[in-house]
């Protein structure tokens, strides 16, 4: 049954989430770039490129001691990042998921 599997990996993922510091809290990378831990191996960081803001949800991976972007990920650029933005705040993409869930 798939909703048992689902209901698993939320209960995973909000254990790893918990051992994560403050979602709040505000890190640096090496750069100087400002991101928020989102699992142990995910990272959304804002970062410019080509002189443009971009929100970056990536994973991340060890080599040598330092902590590099994998190829995993997305980039947004400040237009799509308030789309996304909007419709978790209004509540829309909640309602979506909670729909899913609810089918298995």
């Amino acid at each position: 049954e798939t909703s048992g599997k689902r209901a698993v990996k939320n209960e995973d993922c909000e254990k790893e989430t918990k051992k994560l510091k403050s979602s709040k809290e505000v890190l640096t990378n090496e750069e100087g770039e400002a991101y928020f831990e989102l699992s142990a191996k995910r990272r959304c960081t804002v970062r410019q490129w080509k002189g443009k803001a971009m929100v970056d949800i990536r994973e991340v991976y060890e080599k040598n001691g330092k902590t590099l972007p994998g190829k995993k990920g997305i980039s947004l650029p400040m237009d799509q990042y308030k789309a996304l933005r909007s419709i978790i705040v209004d509540g829309s993409l909640d309602d979506q998921i909670q729909a899913l869930e609810g089918e298995g």
